[in-house]
């Protein structure tokens, strides 16, 4: 029989981990890469195994191919697709190896919002009620899972997309987290219920569902984490006091996925005023992560919020939600723009927004935002980021609140949301 060797498409992060663990099995390795002069082409010549870089799609080829594994980012658009689905090539990824070749214990966690901070938040509960255990926090997060793949792991937290999702097939793991879903990805998924069915396929793999309403859509052992009867005094707690409201709804999350593990699998001999008394003292110097409604510093009485990790309509509605909320007195001027990527500004309830002094908005989608939330405040359109600072300036008073939260992609100007984020905390530094 034909020997068969694997295909890796993309040469980003977890391309690269793929490459690295799939080299410890195979010999040869086929790889298409689309941008030649990627930097991570560099190491491929070093490789023991052979790299055979862009091969040409044909017939013999499809005999030659054990497996596809596209990189997150690969578009549904790409030839690959079409090519391994007419060639019956089972298409995986690297989430799939390390679910099926790992034996840990699994907690997935996604969502349109707060996917990091949560999985942050559980690694700290994990790690404070269990000191004996080895528990890392993986995946979209930041370390690609295959990097620990041969690590003797007691818990990973495990965050995903919807685009890694995508690819995953029927395997099963312990616990699946879906912490909301809201319009996100329409330029990827098509449809609002294509990204829907993603994200939900966190649940219909897992034995048991934490999810943020009641719709157990797989009958398995469920539990909807803002149902959580958490100490009435909890939440006042000096701790939490500045924490938004999304975040104290993304603790609530880490919470529940705690309390199914010691009742399920776990000896539980806590009671209930000791959990949350030992939660406590967990969060006392905990840092939220950067770029999530990150306090930057106050400038002659006025607040500046980063919160570049915004990329939806949901997450700016909930940082402008917060700030009303936490501050109740003074302005907010919101700081907004980008690459919309396909959301529906005209479905979208934007009445929050009411709440909002003026909002200044630059970048690609411009124009769109600004139709869409004219009617809710004092609106101007700028060139760029630093202008609508600097307009933002000559308005705010001591009191107010400068909320940074752009609600869209940053790649029609920036690298990524951290390169954005960090732009925005350059100028409030240089004030």
């Amino acid at each position: 029989m034909k020997d068969k060797f694997p295909l890796v498409v993309g040469l980003g992060a977890t391309g690269s981990s793929l490459i690295e663990y799939l080299s410890n099995f195979h010999e040869e390795i086929f790889l298409i890469e689309d941008w030649e002069s990627n930097p991570n082409l560099e190491g491929i010549y070093q490789k023991e195994s052979q790299i055979n870089i862009n091969p040409l799609l044909d017939e013999d080829m499809c005999e030659m191919i054990s497996k596809v594994y596209p990189s997150p980012g690969v578009s549904k658009d790409h030839e690959i697709f079409n090519f391994a689905t007419k060639n019956k090539i089972p298409i995986s990824s690297d989430i799939q190896e390390f679910l099926e070749n790992n034996n840990c214990f699994k907690i997935l966690v996604t969502g349109t919002n707060g996917k990091t901070s949560t999985c942050l938040m559980i690694k700290r509960l994990f790690e404070s009620f269990f000191p004996e255990l080895y528990v890392a926090a993986l995946g979209n997060i930041g370390e690609p899972v295959l990097k620990y793949i041969d690590q003797n792991l007691d818990v990973s937290i495990i965050e995903v997309s919807s685009f890694q999702l995508d690819l995953l097939n029927e395997t099963e793991f312990e616990i699946g987290l879906l912490l909301n879903i809201e319009e996100d990805h329409i330029d990827r998924h098509g449809t609002f219920e294509n990204y829907k069915e993603a994200k939900q396929k966190v649940l219909k793999n897992s034995h048991f569902n934490i999810s943020f309403n009641e719709d157990n859509f797989y009958n398995k052992n469920f539990k909807n984490y803002r149902h959580l009867n958490e100490p009435k005094d909890f939440f006042e707690s000096s701790i939490f006091m500045d924490w938004p409201l999304h975040d104290k709804q993304n603790l609530k999350a880490s919470i529940q996925v705690l309390k199914v593990f010691l009742n399920n699998f776990k000896s539980n001999d806590y009671k209930e005023e000791d959990l949350y008394a030992n939660i406590r003292k967990t969060f006392k110097d905990f840092t939220r992560p950067p770029h999530r409604y990150e306090f930057v510093s106050s400038f002659t009485g006025i607040d500046f919020i980063n919160d570049s990790k915004s990329t939806n309509l949901d997450s700016m509605l909930m940082a402008v939600r917060s700030v009303h909320h936490n501050k109740q007195k003074g302005e907010i001027y919101l700081i907004c723009g980008g690459d919309s990527k396909g959301q529906d500004f005209i479905k979208t309830d934007l009445s929050e927004l009411k709440n909002v002094k003026n909002i200044f908005i630059y970048g690609k989608d411009k124009k769109i935002i600004f139709n869409s939330v004219q009617k809710y405040s004092t609106c101007e359109s700028v060139i760029d980021l630093e202008t609508a600072f600097i307009n933002t300036l000559s308005m705010a008073k001591k009191g107010d609140t400068v909320l940074f939260s752009p609600a869209c992609s940053s790649l029609d100007m920036f690298k990524d949301y951290q390169e954005r984020g960090n732009r925005f905390k350059s100028l409030v530094k240089d004030l």
